[in-house]
């Protein structure tokens, strides 16, 4: 039986939304647009806390979505095709079972995996950089069941800057 590893409220209480611009001062419309931005954001992080829609999940051990993932990341894919400007930064992380290597590589093949979701409904691919942290920044340092399930996570960062400037 398919065992679901169960990314909860740190993915969305990890979204963090940058306003800023690249070398230059942003446009009214370019601030209204990121505020807009923030707040649909905060809307989607408040239905996942309110169990409204599901958290992102894989398969464990994996980086396979579970299917019960797609709402709340077309919500995301919806949002990122609205505000065209908009720029995602995914981060994948992993509790502390397994190796650092196998952990590294598992958060950034999961970080992969939204990317090519996002892709699937139309995000462009450039706007979208992904990362992998595995074990090496855990919410929550503890080794219970309740603090894994918590580092199990994937994270947003949202932004209006050219990446060159952000990273």
């Amino acid at each position: 039986m398919m065992k679901k590893i169960r990314i909860s409220i740190p993915f969305f209480a990890c979204i963090l939304f940058a306003c800023a611009c690249s070398g230059s001062r942003r446009s009214a419309a370019d601030t209204e647009e990121a505020r807009r931005a923030g707040l649909e954001l905060q809307t989607i992080m408040d239905m996942v806390v309110s169990k409204q829609v599901p958290a992102i999940e894989f398969e464990s051990g994996s980086s396979r979505l579970l299917s019960s993932s797609f709402r709340t990341l077309d919500m995301v894919a919806e949002l990122l095709l609205k505000h065209r400007n908009l720029k995602l930064s995914v981060k994948g992380h992993t509790d502390d079972v397994g190796s650092a290597e196998y952990n590294e590589k598992l958060s950034l093949n999961r970080a992969v995996a939204v990317k090519a979701y996002l892709m699937l409904k139309g995000v462009y691919p450039d706007f979208i950089r992904v990362y992998g942290y595995g074990k090496g920044r855990p919410l929550v340092d503890d080794t219970s069941d309740k603090a894994r399930a918590l580092n199990r996570r994937v994270e947003f960062k949202v932004t209006t800057r050219n990446w060159e400037s952000v990273y």
